[in-house]
């Protein structure tokens, strides 16, 4: 029928890690709803989810908003562990902010292992630039030492939100393991296979 989006084959769990007040309900509230909150009442957690469509295949993504468990560890690391992919951001204002995501980076490395974590750097609120603390370069050095992807964002006019999570779609398919290809029936096994059986 006309219209229906197909159903996604693929399904994947996102969680935005970062400081208190660098954008994370504002980037999944533009990307998911299509708005932007001009005010933020902190939580444990929120959940957004939207289908996209990446490399011509539609994906669903759920989104988990990490507003005020910046203080339950134990909450935190169970996200790290037993999610797909993550969005790290910092505010380009707020230089602490930066700071605040390398251990973030390492805290991730120890619960998930040596293997390559997919993840997206993000600098939020790129339009401020009279308060900008953070240069461009800065991001893109650390991104670089990280080996992921980095965008500069800017939730109000929604300048680049969609391409975070493209972009973090993509790198948990480049990243995940092979699907295991299950073994071809030979072409003559219903042929064959009841006259090599002995039925007594």
């Amino acid at each position: 029928m006309a219209g229906l989006v197909p159903r996604p084959a693929k399904g994947y769990r996102v969680v935005l890690l970062g400081s208190v007040a660098v954008g994370k309900t504002a980037l999944a509230t533009q990307f998911a709803c299509g708005s932007f909150p001009e005010q933020c009442e902190p939580s444990v957690e929120e959940l957004f989810s939207k289908v996209i469509e990446v490399n011509a295949a539609p994906a669903l993504l759920e989104i988990v908003d990490t507003v005020g468990a910046e203080h339950l560890v134990t909450l935190k690391d169970l996200y790290i562990k037993n999610s797909d992919g993550f969005v790290v951001l910092y505010s380009v204002c707020s230089e602490a902010s930066f700071e605040a995501v390398r251990p973030l980076r390492e805290r991730m490395g120890r619960l998930r292992g040596p293997k390559a974590v997919p993840l997206v750097l993000v600098g939020t609120k790129a339009d401020l630039d009279a308060e900008r603390q953070v240069l461009t370069a800065q991001g893109r050095a650390l991104a670089r030492e990280w080996r992921c992807p980095f965008l500069e964002v800017t939730a109000k006019s929604k300048l680049m939100v969609d391409q975070v999570f493209t972009q973090v779609v993509r790198e948990m398919e480049a990243l995940a393991p092979p699907e295991e290809e299950v073994p071809a029936v030979p072409t003559n096994a219903q042929d064959t296979w009841p006259s090599e059986r002995f039925i007594g």
